[in-house]
């Protein structure tokens, strides 16, 4: 088993994100997927969202006993892209209790699926609070994460409680 290097658990114990297990594009290595995955199945992630435009992994993720969801951010991604994958995200947690949110490279991309998350899940009140939250997570926050997440609102108790 191998743990990943760029990851943030979002909830302890329930929801991670995370670059592509095994690296994203050139640095992809099979053995390194293979040995990540084993570390997030003993982590006790039992579903897999993946955000990446192509399936790569899928088939590797349902065959080691995954539940899997597949919303790809598309090459020029929109908040309701990612509203998309984050409801996703929702349905496979309730079925899954500990779920992995994944796209290519920890990128923007990354920070504004971790920052909406942050939002419909109720752990910040506002996408600026969000955003700073994915920076605290190592991701880079710039134009892309922001518009990303801009659109997303935080549910109505997350208001409440500020």
């Amino acid at each position: 088993m191998s743990e990943p290097k760029r990851y943030a658990w979002l909830v302890p114990g329930a929801i991670a994100v995370a670059e592509r297990p095994g690296g994203g594009g050139r640095t992809h290595r099979k053995e390194r997927r293979e040995a990540e995955i084993a570390w997030w199945r003993d982590q006790g992630v039992r579903g897999i969202a993946s955000g990446m435009r192509s399936r790569h992994g899928l088939v590797e993720y349902g065959l080691s006993g995954f539940s899997i969801r597949w919303h790809p951010l598309g090459e020029s991604p929109s908040p309701e892209d990612v509203a998309r994958l984050v409801a996703a995200v929702v349905d496979l947690r309730d079925e899954c209790r500990t779920v992995l949110v994944h796209v290519d490279y920890a990128n923007e991309w990354l920070a504004g699926v971790d920052a909406a998350l942050r939002m419909a899940l109720g752990l910040a009140t506002d996408p600026r609070d969000a955003l700073l939250a994915a920076a605290a997570d190592g991701l880079p926050v710039g134009p892309l994460a922001q518009a990303l997440v801009g659109g997303i609102a935080a549910p109505a108790a997350a208001a409440e409680r500020a």
